[in-house]
């Protein structure tokens, strides 16, 4: 088998595995959709016509229910509760995070005192001497201290008319694990609109 035929197994195998890759995703991709159109349709059931959003994987979801007046908002749709419009006293953006302080530092040389250690040194020991003298100027390290805001979760707070349970909040972003996003970062961005 020459090389060319090697060559053109690899090619086709290659292929072959991008396509799988493919059909898996557009799978995926369709099981999900279809998970959110299964989460609406069961919160238009529930709560009547409106305005609904699920998101993936858990299906929470946050939406109004205009035909009985309702913001409605639940980790999943089964366990979804409608507050109605009257009880709402007011809400809320709650955007949680942690500021973490990284350092950068700079070093820099001194090369008037490095050209006077190699004149020396060559002049001294010759070819090694210079070298050895060249990388005996002093040199300044400084350091910088940068803070830095991570988002962790953002939430919406809404005050209602309970007093056993007058805050109820819906969470549109966890990080989870980890420091979150930056706040100058472009995910950042988007997870505060």
């Amino acid at each position: 088998m020459g090389f060319g035929a090697i060559l053109l197994i690899i090619i086709l195998v290659a292929f072959g595995l991008f396509v799988g890759f493919l059909v898996m995703m557009n799978g995926v991709i369709t099981k999900n959709q279809a998970k959110l159109a299964a989460s609406i349709a069961q919160l238009t059931e529930r709560f009547g016509t409106g305005d609904y959003h699920a998101t993936l994987p858990e299906c929470r979801c946050i939406g109004i229910a205009w035909d009985q007046e309702q913001l409605v908002m639940g980790d999943d749709p089964d366990r979804a509760i409608g507050i109605p419009f009257d009880d709402i006293r007011g809400a809320e953006i709650e955007i949680d995070g942690v500021d973490v302080t990284t350092s950068r530092s700079t070093t820099s040389s001194n090369r008037g005192s490095q050209l006077v250690g190699g004149v020396i040194g060559a002049a001294a020991l010759g070819p090694v001497g210079l070298l050895a003298g060249g990388l005996s100027g002093s040199s300044t390290t400084t350091g910088t201290a940068i803070g830095e805001r991570k988002i962790n979760t953002v939430k919406l707070v809404v005050r209602v008319a309970d007093r056993a349970a007058p805050l109820r909040k819906y969470s549109f972003y966890d990080a989870g694990y980890g420091e979150g996003y930056s706040a100058a970062n472009p995910i950042g961005k988007i997870i505060r609109r």
